[in-house]
């Protein structure tokens, strides 16, 4: 009798521990979520609105809100609240530049940034195709308007001078190799600068010629290899950051030099006995088919739940017209991934081919916003994904904000 009850006591117990256990994973906590909404009639912003405007849904369910604060740069321009809370309003800014030629517009971009926009107690990060750089809060305070400008800008070219040099030299490799692929073919030849360049290539027919040209591309391709993890690891150290991050992704859109589609058909019509030839085309052809090796869902998911405000500034150009070369757009994948990440928290994306204009313009729409302030209904931290829907009633406005959180 003793053992059956010491048996009972024990499960008791054990299963106490384990509905314990699953209380704690599915604990119904309170939270609260902020999210920085941006309202927009036209291009205009709507400063006008009250918290009565708002309707905010979590995963399609309406939320209560507990307080809105309309801000303005860094300051709070009126607020409405049933429950107080105290926004840190301090600013952090980084920009982030991945381009190979230095655009002279630019400077326009770096003038109106530092002059305009950034004040004292702001902090600004900038990553080059070298390195990164950090200007402090008291560096804003102690140098003048004029010297920060000047360094940021003699920085950002002769980074992407030296940081772009091998890209560059591979492009060149690239262009005299397509040439002198058709000029072996028996099309037109390379011009008298790209002899100049490399008179060797010229010598050999393609047995040499196509193994180089996809060697070239593979190292072409490495270069374009970004860290899906390390994107993921930046947004969340910004999550946990005090204040506004304004992040700025500077892309200047690629071309790729490639052979053209009807020297590929002539090719294959005149080489297709040659299997050491055809054999060399295949593996070159597996670089026009890239596989894009991220997750984009991911990368929305992990930069909405930062909070921050991610733009996304695409530097268009148009391509080189060479004779016997196809230049072949190569951002597409780039493109589509940044753009969702920006739309997925409030934030732009512009394609211009001026910089300092779409610089200008994300800048001037980043400075006023309203946050909102909610505590989800039965909240429950399961780790997953939570949408988020801000609407104005009766009004046709645009809205930009953040599209969820995980709850963490």
């Amino acid at each position: 009798m003793k053992k059956i009850l010491l048996i009972l006591i024990v499960l008791i117990v054990v299963a106490f521990m384990l509905f314990s256990q699953q209380v704690d994973q599915h604990a119904v906590t309170v939270m609260n979520v902020e999210v920085a909404v941006r309202v927009l009639d036209g291009n205009q912003f709507v400063d006008d609105l009250t918290m009565d405007d708002f309707e905010l849904y979590e995963d399609g369910v309406l939320q209560k809100l507990e307080a809105m604060y309309l801000v303005k740069k860094t300051s709070i321009a009126r607020e409405e609240a049933r429950t107080k809370f105290y926004p840190s309003l301090t600013r952090h800014y980084y920009l982030l530049f991945q381009i190979t030629d230095y655009n002279p517009k630019l400077e326009e971009a770096v003038d109106h940034f530092i002059n305009k926009i950034i004040q004292p107690g702001d902090t600004l990060d900038i990553w080059t195709p070298v390195q990164k750089y950090s200007l402090s809060s008291k560096a804003l305070q102690s140098l003048t308007k004029e010297q920060i400008a000047s360094e940021m800008k003699k920085i950002i070219r002769k980074d992407t001078q030296v940081g772009a040099s091998y890209y560059r030299e591979l492009m060149r490799d690239l262009k005299m190799l397509v040439r002198a692929i058709s000029s072996a073919t028996g099309a037109e030849g390379p011009t008298m600068t790209d002899m100049e360049s490399d008179s060797t290539s010229s010598m050999f027919g393609l047995e040499f010629l196509l193994p180089r040209y996809r060697e070239t591309m593979s190292k072409m391709e490495g270069l374009r290899l970004f860290d899906q993890r390390n994107l993921i690891g930046f947004a969340n150290a910004l999550k946990e950051q005090q204040g506004e991050n304004f992040v700025f992704y500077f892309y200047q859109r690629e071309y790729r030099p490639e052979i053209s589609p009807s020297l590929l058909n002539k090719m294959q019509s005149v080489y297709q006995d040659d299997s050491n030839i055809m054999g060399q085309l295949q593996t070159a052809f597996d670089f026009y088919h890239r596989s894009i090796s991220f997750d984009a869902e991911k990368i929305r998911q992990a930069f909405a739940d930062s909070s921050i405000l991610f733009n996304f500034i695409f530097m268009d150009k148009t391509p080189e017209n060479i004779s016997g070369v196809h230049m072949r757009e190569q951002s597409e994948d780039i493109f589509k991934a940044f753009s969702e990440a920006a739309k997925a928290t409030g934030g732009d994306v512009d394609t211009s081919q001026n910089p300092g204009i779409g610089f200008k313009n994300t800048l001037n729409r980043s400075d006023y916003y309203y946050l909102l302030y909610y505590s989800p209904k039965n909240y429950v931290k399961d780790g997953t994904f939570k949408k988020i829907e801000v609407k104005v009633k009766n009004k046709d406005y645009k809205l930009a904000h953040r599209t969820g959180y995980f709850a963490y």
